[in-house]
């Protein structure tokens, strides 16, 4: 996927203004495919964070248009990183298919992955909480990983992922007061 690319899928105000790297590997390898499979489509991951953010925004739209907004921008742009992830597993030799690797022992995704909640500020917790989850996953395999391309990649993406955080402590703060 060329810069371009990320360009026209990246939602300004929802992701890092920064560069991603190009999509490159130093040479296959099924070891750190499986590692990023978890990342893909693990229990957490890019497919269950999209599917998280959209159930809520289901909800939040009913409260606030640009809650629900909000919601549905950062699941596209975690819809851009799973297609990185996609391009990255294919390039080391992987299969990506949705379904993880070592936090489901390699059996396909399931909707219980998904912190449903069942109130505003349960959701947005559950969602900061999935953010943070996924950061530390993504530092973990950067720490694994020897490949100077992927782990530039897992960096960049950590970047949206801390923005994210940030938005969702700006609306926590907006409609949840203690």
């Amino acid at each position: 996927m060329s810069e371009n690319n990320f360009k026209k899928h990246r939602r300004e105000g929802y992701a890092d203004p920064s560069p991603y790297p190009a999509i490159a590997v130093q040479q296959s390898n099924i070891y750190y495919a499986e590692l990023l499979i978890d990342d893909y489509a693990g229990m957490v991951s890019e497919f269950t964070a999209i599917s998280q953010y959209l159930y809520h925004h289901y909800f939040f739209r009913e409260v606030d248009e640009a809650l629900g907004e909000l919601l549905d921008n950062i699941a596209i742009t975690e819809m851009l990183h799973m297609e990185i992830l996609a391009e990255l597993i294919r390039k080391l030799g992987g299969n990506p298919v949705i379904r993880g690797g070592s936090s489901t022992a390699g059996t396909f995704w399931s909707g219980s992955f998904v912190c449903y909640g069942h109130q505003l500020c349960d959701q947005l917790q559950a969602d900061i909480q999935s953010e943070q989850k996924a950061i530390a996953a993504y530092r973990e395999h950067i720490r694994i990983i020897a490949d100077p391309n992927i782990k530039a990649i897992l960096q960049r993406i950590i970047l949206d992922e801390e923005v994210h955080i940030r938005l969702f402590n700006k609306a926590l703060a907006k409609y949840c007061k203690a």
